[in-house]
């Protein structure tokens, strides 16, 4: 990895004869993959119907092709969305631009809306270890069983779960990273591996709630 492309310093500026700190730039360099939250604003629903669910798959779709990106999960509830994507030649933020703007108008115009869909900034954590990625993975497709809208993580039609199990396919997840963490009968392994709902990785869960900035307690949205 060459240390000139990580982008994660913290700009000074000047600016009216005082010295201002300007946000922290996301870690970014070709093959990142980070764990993405995106909240409605000021956590408003960002799905009304069945059809908003398709229509954001369908430009995250467009987005992941134009940026060469690959998602490796996903989940959207009703007031954010959770990603698990690695990124190509280009960094993290302009695709999140790309998505983020493009729905936005979708929204505005069907509903007769004006201004922001989601929260101005998005959260994201770098991905770094191979047990990070197996528990995010996890994470995201219990976040609707965590909220209690249903019972198995395959219930719910709107994340990555049932592509990644086998029994559905939205052709958008690549699923082979996932899955080859697990030697034999991968998908009955991981299944096993998420559906263990215990507290056998508690501590996990609340690190990723804590690095992704969800602290507070899952809600049925």
């Amino acid at each position: 990895m060459n240390d000139n492309m990580i982008k994660n310093n913290t700009h000074e500026i000047e600016g009216r004869g005082r010295r201002t700190i300007a946000r922290k730039l996301r870690a970014w360099f070709p093959g990142a993959v980070y764990h993405i939250m995106h909240r409605g604003v000021r956590r408003k629903p960002i799905f009304e119907d069945e059809t908003d669910y398709q229509v954001f798959l369908q430009i995250l779709k467009t987005c992941l092709e134009k940026y060469n990106c690959i998602l490796h999960a996903y989940c959207l509830m009703t007031n954010h969305i959770h990603l698990l994507v690695e990124t190509g030649d280009v960094e993290i933020g302009k695709f999140m631009k790309y998505m983020s703007e493009c729905y936005a108008m979708y929204i505005n115009h069907k509903y007769s809306y004006r201004g922001h869909v989601f929260e101005s900034r998005y959260k994201s954590c770098l991905v770094k270890e191979d047990t990070y990625f197996l528990q995010t993975s996890r994470y995201i497709h219990l976040n609707p069983v965590k909220a209690r809208m249903v019972t198995h993580p395959e219930e719910y039609l709107w994340s990555s779960y049932q592509t990644v199990i086998g029994i559905a396919d939205d052709r958008i997840t690549e699923k082979e990273k996932t899955l080859a963490y697990f030697s034999k009968n991968s998908v009955f392994y991981y299944r096993e591996f998420v559906e263990d709902i215990g507290y056998k990785y508690i501590v996990q869960e609340q690190h990723i709630r804590k690095m992704i900035g969800e602290e507070e307690l899952w809600l049925p949205w």
